[in-house]
């Protein structure tokens, strides 16, 4: 009888331990199929606060108002190239872009190329404007002219612009206002 009771113990643990266990089964699909759609939901949100903080950096082309570029542009801001005679920070952006309403009026752009990748926001854009100041030492034309620009914007963690790469089409706009 000692013998029985030797290995009835452990056997009645054991079945008091799986008797107490959870015995829901794990569904591993269902739970990947969860993890993948928060993580497209994440990267979702994350573009689209991109592209709202674009918006208003054109915007600032568009209708003039600088008061947003604190929500948008990160204090050690870049822009490459800088103009010249400008810094390539916060300041010297908006030198360029008052300098470019200056030179330029009645903008209507269109974003025509728009690529987010992870941290890096691609833009082609056609603009159109009418040369009413002097630019490149030509003196207002009152043509409607039009540019291609194409920018890249790096994103901080904080989701504002830390630099931004920019290429202007200003050969073609040059050879615009000198054309008959």
């Amino acid at each position: 009888m000692k013998k029985t009771m030797i290995y009835f113990y452990p056997i009645l643990v054991l079945i008091t331990f799986f008797s107490s266990c959870d015995t829901k089964t794990l569904n591993i699909e269902k739970e990947r199929q969860n993890a993948v759609d928060e993580a497209v939901k994440e990267m979702e949100y994350d573009r689209q606060q991109k592209l709202h903080v674009i918006e208003k950096f054109y915007g600032v082309f568009e209708n003039g108002d600088l008061s947003v570029l604190e929500d948008i542009l990160a204090p050690n801001y870049t822009q490459i190239p800088s103009d010249p005679g400008q810094t390539p920070d916060i300041e010297g952006f908006i030198k360029h872009a008052q300098m470019f309403g200056s030179m330029f009026s009645d903008l209507k752009g269109t974003k025509t190329h728009i690529l987010v990748d992870k941290d890096l926001v691609h833009v082609r854009s056609e603009l159109e404007v009418t040369h009413t100041g002097d630019a490149f030492g030509i003196p207002k034309t009152d043509k409607r002219i039009k540019l291609v620009a194409f920018d890249l914007h790096h994103f901080n963690k904080d989701g504002k612009i830390d630099k931004t790469w920019h290429l202007e089409d200003f050969w073609g706009v040059y050879s615009q206002l000198n054309s008959k």
